[in-house]
């Protein structure tokens, strides 16, 4: 009977003094970034209590519906801060690389979406005075732009990391062309004007080109980019947990196909999630 194989000897590897080649610890940012996800997470729900307790003037409430649904990202949030407390104790560095991708993939798309929601939130309190809501789209531009940048050089360091800084050429051009067409979709969804509401004999009696824009079109959009950010954020954290869950002698030689797969998975799921964040933003 053959023998069966051996794993080889468990030798700890926590990043720390270049060991592997890694010349950057994920393991000893975790906490930090653990702390601050949780108290973002802590913002958001508080923010979620007094729109709820606070009564809207008059033709707020749709306005207020719309930033309820999106605020729910507190989920990813909190999600993103225990992951990042998982890694805090890893003893495997290329594992801890591979989990700190995918959970900053979550906080990255879900700062976005916080945004997004609090932009709602003007029109349904009388706050949109002053081009307070231009103000607000500019900086939902600014911000998704500069995530989606973070995103680009978390994928991009995650492959050169993990394969010790010799990833193919053609993969690093990959990660850096799927990352400006994420960046012109989110400048194009922010730019796009709304398309002109259908002809009065086309849509229902009750519904006025406002009612049309508002209660049909955007509810629509908000309803995407809801279950959008719940979806990704949700798969994210499943294969985070799952990296967690495989052992250590797996993690000594990644395929370089499979740190590929994984760098354009982190870069893609959170930038659809930035997209469709970008699509519901509030309009003048």
């Amino acid at each position: 009977m053959a023998l069966l194989e051996r794993k080889p000897p468990f030798a700890p590897d926590t990043c720390s003094s270049g060991t592997g080649g890694i010349d950057w610890s994920a393991i000893a940012s975790a906490s930090a970034m653990s702390a601050f996800c949780g108290i973002m997470a802590g913002f958001v729900l508080a923010g979620i209590i007094v729109v709820i307790g606070e009564k809207n003037p008059p033709g707020g409430d749709g306005h207020a519906s719309r930033g309820l649904r999106l605020l729910p990202c507190f989920i990813g949030l909190a999600t993103a801060s225990y992951l990042y407390a998982l890694v805090s104790g890893e003893l495997v560095c290329s594992r801890a690389i591979t989990e700190q991708l995918f959970a900053g993939a979550i906080l990255a798309g879900d700062a976005v979406v916080v945004i997004v929601a609090l932009s709602w939130l003007l029109p349904a309190y009388g706050r949109d005075t002053n081009d307070t809501v231009g103000f607000f789209r500019g900086l939902i531009q600014f911000a998704a732009q500069f995530s989606t940048l973070m995103l680009i050089v978390s994928s991009y360091g995650f492959n050169n990391s993990v394969l010790h800084h010799r990833a193919a050429g053609w993969t690093d051009a990959l990660v850096w062309g799927t990352g400006g067409l994420l960046s012109a979709a989110v400048f194009f969804c922010w730019w796009k004007p709304l398309p002109a509401a259908p002809a009065p004999s086309a849509r229902p009696r009750h519904q006025t080109e406002t009612y049309w824009r508002d209660e049909v079109l955007l509810n629509r959009r908000v309803r995407i980019a809801s279950w959008a950010t719940l979806w990704i954020g949700g798969v994210l954290a499943v294969a985070s947990g799952v990296a967690f869950g495989i052992s250590y002698d797996h993690w000594t030689s990644l395929s370089p196909w499979l740190v590929d797969v994984l760098g354009e998975v982190g870069l893609l799921l959170p930038g659809g999630m930035i997209v469709a964040a970008v699509w519901a933003v509030p309009r003048h």
